[in-house]
């Protein structure tokens, strides 16, 4: 079973915009995909993309389409993962993708113990923010996504987890100025230049807010970088300030870096899991969602190197 290849070319274009990426994708020769496209309008009566020099652009009933061909693709993601589940039990690669809070604080020990009670299955991690990684989710080409968690992200089939309340601060180095100050206030950020993670625009509208709710216009966001790593290393000079969780200082004081005394957090948010229903079939999806789940409590109530707990009945949300 496979889902229709002309829908499936349409989907790649849309999400591409671009005729040369989106052959590149699907490994087609250029004419063929042309070709997949032409018969899909065929089929439809209508165009489905306005062909441009700068791209391809989707007509008003091509975004029609598209909503319903990504209904489509899910049913048959849904509807794969779950056959596979009941005819194996087993996953073969396990593919999670995962912002710097988990990847920092939970994963490593999660991964270290989920390989030894499930040895057959692969880990593969992909580092980005949920905002990067949830479209991958969504395609199949990942199988759980960990992150910040939004209210509503008009999928049905995918699930949301919550794992852990966080915070947004303002790191900075330990040595910086502003760690002198009993409590630091918007006012005193305004002039100070930030770093900005720029795959997450969720996080830059929330030091945005952070001003404007302070009477204050949001300061000049002096660099912004794809590279969560240089950012941090930017910090690390003394110069710059840049949002990270709060529940990270413990993993980067060790570097010289920690949260700014804020009077209140610049926003926080609740922080967890995304996974696709049939993705729960899984024995080892499931226990990574406990062993997430365990490492939180650890953290909180427990001695650092206490045993985890083996699997247990798990409960669906």
């Amino acid at each position: 079973m496979a889902i229709d290849k002309n829908l499936a070319a349409f989907l790649v274009v849309a999400e591409t915009g671009n005729l040369t990426t989106a052959a590149e994708r699907l490994g087609l020769a250029q004419p063929s995909l042309t070709k997949r496209l032409k018969l899909l309008e065929e089929e439809y009566g209508t165009r489905l993309f306005d062909r441009h020099p700068r791209g391809m652009f989707l007509t008003p009933i091509g975004r029609e389409l598209l909503d319903h061909a990504r209904r489509i693709e899910q049913r048959y993601l849904q509807a794969r993962e779950a056959i596979e589940a009941e005819k194996t039990n087993r996953l073969d690669v396990l593919r999670i993708g995962a912002g710097p809070l988990f990847r920092r604080t939970f994963l490593v020990s999660a991964f270290e113990q989920l390989r030894l009670e499930h040895p057959e299955t692969q880990l593969e991690l992909r580092a980005d923010v949920h905002l990067q990684n949830l479209p991958l989710l969504q395609h199949g080409e990942l199988d759980v996504v960990f992150g910040a968690l939004a209210s509503d992200i008009g999928e049905e089939d995918i699930v949301t987890v919550d794992i852990v309340p966080a915070h947004l601060g303002a790191l900075a180095k330990v040595d910086h100025p502003l760690h002198r100050l009993a409590k630091v206030s918007a006012r005193h950020l305004v002039d100070i230049p930030w770093v900005l993670y720029s795959n997450d625009s969720e996080t830059t509208s929330m030091v945005r807010g952070f001003f404007v709710r302070n009477g204050l216009n949001p300061p000049d966001f002096a660099v912004q970088t794809t590279s969560y790593e240089f950012g941090l290393d930017l910090v690390a000079t003394g110069k710059f300030i840049m949002p990270v969780p709060m529940e990270l200082d413990p993993y980067l004081e060790a570097s010289g870096m920690r949260s700014l005394p804020l009077e209140t957090p610049i926003d926080h948010f609740t922080a967890g899991a995304y996974v696709r229903r049939s993705s729960l079939s899984y024995p080892v999806v499931r226990r990574l969602l406990d062993l997430v789940r365990i490492q939180v409590r650890s953290k909180q109530n427990r001695p650092e190197h206490q045993p985890l707990p083996q699997s247990r009945p798990w409960k669906a949300f």
